[in-house]
């Protein structure tokens, strides 16, 4: 009973914030999902160090399992946080919870049923949640990943009824190869669909198309949770399917190759974007494809990946929270001093953005170190020529937006510098609320703590083995 704690405490933290949203005021609705997923949260993090056993015949109750509640839930009640606008649509809240619990599902899914039933409670969260504001790109947003979704689950259910009918079994652990396993080309295909249906999810090319607009024209919290929850999940069941040994070279010669395309075309395509946002979301693609190459090396993937996660998803809500601050979509122009005026969000953006470039001091750093080790040690050169390139072009478009964060404008200059699409220097008066304070000083300090001090983490890390 205390393994499907977590999932309780999100089902009624959902439920609850279902029944206040239509009369009780907005605040209430967010109170009661932001306790259902602080409580799984707390449940999840007292779990840990416990034997590995079964929440039910077809969770598992290990340390992964706690690992990837444990983010969803956090990333979720960070997303809560700065869900705008304020008042947001009275359903918002409940369909944050709903995308946590839907998340803890995944992680711990050992079965096809969690596992469709898990991506299938994200993905319509999603969907309800991008929508909310209402607007043309925030409609766009929605349905492209209501049509990609959908071409998703399909992918994922073909998948998973081949996989079915080579074994007679919907276990992961059935599908281990065996004798009559090895070389099965209904096996082999089955893999295939499974690969294309969770590429749609993780946003992998050439299934990548909904992100940047969804990072664009959605709500931030919403592209937040999009960004850092439901890919660590996701990544999470790749590396429970990796560990069964798929067929090869369908399962890691995919990966790999989805991979790379992913970090070559995702960093190409982010050089030369003047949107905040949308930046965001083309290197989410591209840190989606540095997570599969490590999956696909087989090597160090059940340590390096939770690390990659731990790093990412704290730069991905603090920028995304700093977003939400700055308004609807802002462009390069509007940071143009902004750690001047605003130190803390300039300043914790700064780390964000570095850690996402894999600098030094910050765990991007360590987690980039992860990858090369990784992609090394098992000789994929194709891997390792991608990530070189795909860091370098990183390098060079996040430290174009950290520099206009610390650019100020020269005395009697009424127009900025760079670039010449904005009228005026941007004007910030609104100090960040409290809440958004707290979600950016605790996402500073664990970027912070994670680069200059891995130890601790990676040790904690190691043993979360399928």
């Amino acid at each position: 009973m205390m393994a499907l704690g977590p999932l309780i405490a999100l089902g009624l933290g959902a439920l609850a914030a279902m029944l206040l949203a239509p009369k009780a005021p907005p605040a209430a609705a967010r109170w009661a999902a932001g306790l259902g997923m602080a409580a799984a949260a707390a449940l999840a993090l007292t779990r840990f160090g416990l034997p590995a056993g079964m929440a039910a015949p077809i969770l598992a109750d290990d340390e992964l399992a706690r690992f990837g509640t444990l983010l969803a839930s956090l990333s979720g009640l960070a997303a809560l946080v700065y869900l705008r606008p304020a008042p947001p649509a009275k359903e918002g809240p409940a369909l944050i919870a709903l995308a946590a619990l839907g998340g803890a599902l995944l992680s711990g899914a050992v079965h096809a049923a969690p596992l469709f039933i898990g991506l299938e409670l994200v993905t319509l969260s999603l969907i309800a949640l991008f929508v909310l504001p209402l607007t043309r790109p925030a409609l766009e947003a929605g349905y492209k990943l209501l049509i990609m979704g959908g071409a998703g689950a399909a992918a994922l259910l073909m998948g998973l009824a081949l996989a079915y009918a080579a074994t007679g079994v919907l276990d992961f652990a059935g599908w281990m190869p065996g004798p009559g396993l090895r070389g099965n080309p209904v096996m082999i295909l089955a893999a295939g669909f499974l690969l294309a249906g969770l590429a749609f999810k993780f946003a992998l090319v050439p299934f990548h198309m909904w992100a940047p607009d969804a990072f664009e024209g959605a709500p931030a919290a919403a592209a937040a949770f999009a960004g850092a929850a439901s890919k660590a999940v996701v990544a999470i069941a790749l590396v429970r399917l990796t560990a069964v040994g798929l067929p090869e070279p369908v399962w890691s010669g995919g990966l790999a190759l989805l991979g790379a395309a992913s970090i070559l075309l995702g960093n190409f395509l982010a050089l030369r974007q003047e949107s905040l946002t949308r930046m965001l979301g083309y290197s989410s693609v591209a840190h989606s494809g540095y997570i599969a190459v490590i999956l696909a090396s087989g090597l160090a993937a059940p340590e390096a990946v939770p690390f990659y996660l731990l790093a990412y998803a704290p730069a991905l809500l603090a920028a995304l929270c700093v977003a939400a601050h700055l308004g609807a979509d802002p462009g390069i122009e509007d940071l143009r001093g902004l750690a001047w005026e605003r130190p803390l969000a300039g300043g914790v953006l700064t780390l964000a953005l570095i850690s996402l470039a894999g600098l030094p001091a910050v765990g991007g750093f360590i987690a980039k170190i992860y990858l090369f080790v990784a992609i090394l040690s098992a000789g994929a050169w194709l891997s390792v020529a991608a990530a070189v390139i795909g860091s370098a072009l990183g390098l060079y478009y996040y430290l174009r937006f950290v520099v206009m964060l610390f650019r100020r404008i020269p005395p009697g200059q009424d127009a900025p510098l760079y670039p010449v699409h904005a009228p005026a220097p941007p004007v910030r008066t609104a100090a960040l609320p409290v809440p958004d304070t707290a979600v950016l000083a605790a996402a500073g300090l664990l970027l912070l703590a994670t680069g200059l001090y891995p130890g601790p983490f990676a040790e904690a890390l190691s043993v979360l083995t399928p």
